[in-house]
């Protein structure tokens, strides 16, 4: 299995919008240059966000984007199944009948593997959502952290 790029480019300026603690309002060339994606491409993204309640957008000369949804209910599983569809490990867990069984033949040797492979996935993807970031190591000039205030001297 592998991320598309356009899921990719939605975790990041997911991620970016996300580290601002005082929830600021992210323009797209300040999210296309600080996660360095294209800016064509990252506005057909960030509206598709926000068509899907991910984003809120703002329009005008001082326009941009913030979240629209508390960042411990946004997981990146959410994300890249709004950008590319359900999550599967392999056309067998893609492509299963109705009562779960492989499509190609009803006793597959490797179904029950695909089966587990596919929840431990998409499991890790569900745990972790934009709390579970260290926004200070990466984005540090996004957090508000009080100044330290040098001691006086007498």
């Amino acid at each position: 299995m592998q991320i598309s790029r356009k899921s990719d480019y939605a975790l990041r300026a997911m991620v970016y919008v996300a580290a601002w603690e005082n929830d600021k309002i992210c323009s797209i060339n300040e999210i296309s240059e600080a996660e360095m994606a294209p800016r064509e491409y990252l506005a057909k993204i960030l509206k598709e966000l926000s068509l899907q309640g991910f984003l809120r957008s703002y329009k005008g000369i001082n326009g941009g984007y913030r979240l629209a949804r508390p960042r411990k209910e946004v997981t990146f599983l959410n994300i890249i199944e709004a950008m590319q569809g359900k999550v599967a490990v392999n056309d067998c867990i893609r492509h299963t009948l109705p009562d779960g069984t492989c499509i190609r033949k009803p006793e597959c040797a490797m179904h029950e593997f695909w089966k587990g492979e596919q929840k431990r996935v998409t499991e890790s993807l569900a745990s972790v959502n934009l709390t579970s970031m260290d926004y200070d190591k990466y984005y540090p000039f996004a957090r508000n952290k009080p100044k330290k205030r040098a001691a006086r001297t007498a």
